[in-house]
């Protein structure tokens, strides 16, 4: 097989395993949350990689971390 490139991913294990129990986790430990990046837990938000649904990108955790820290904001301000 003729390729120019190869991305080999050994698999990724969400370092949450202090949530659980206090915020929501899927079967693999990722944590949940809405569109606003936000959890069930009150005042606790999710961004990047560890989150469920991540892309696993760093284009896509920098805009998570954008989407979550304006919710944070719109959070603190209520």
């Amino acid at each position: 097989m003729n390729v120019e490139g190869v991305l080999v991913r050994i698999g990724v294990k969400p370092n949450t395993d202090f949530l659980k129990g206090k915020v929501p986790l899927d079967n693999r430990g990722y944590i949940l949350v809405d569109e606003k990046l936000a959890t069930k837990a009150p005042g606790v938000f999710a961004a990047g990689d560890v989150r469920a649904g991540s892309a696993m990108q760093i284009t896509t955790a920098v805009g998570d971390g954008t989407v979550a820290a304006l919710s944070v904001e719109k959070y603190l301000l209520k």
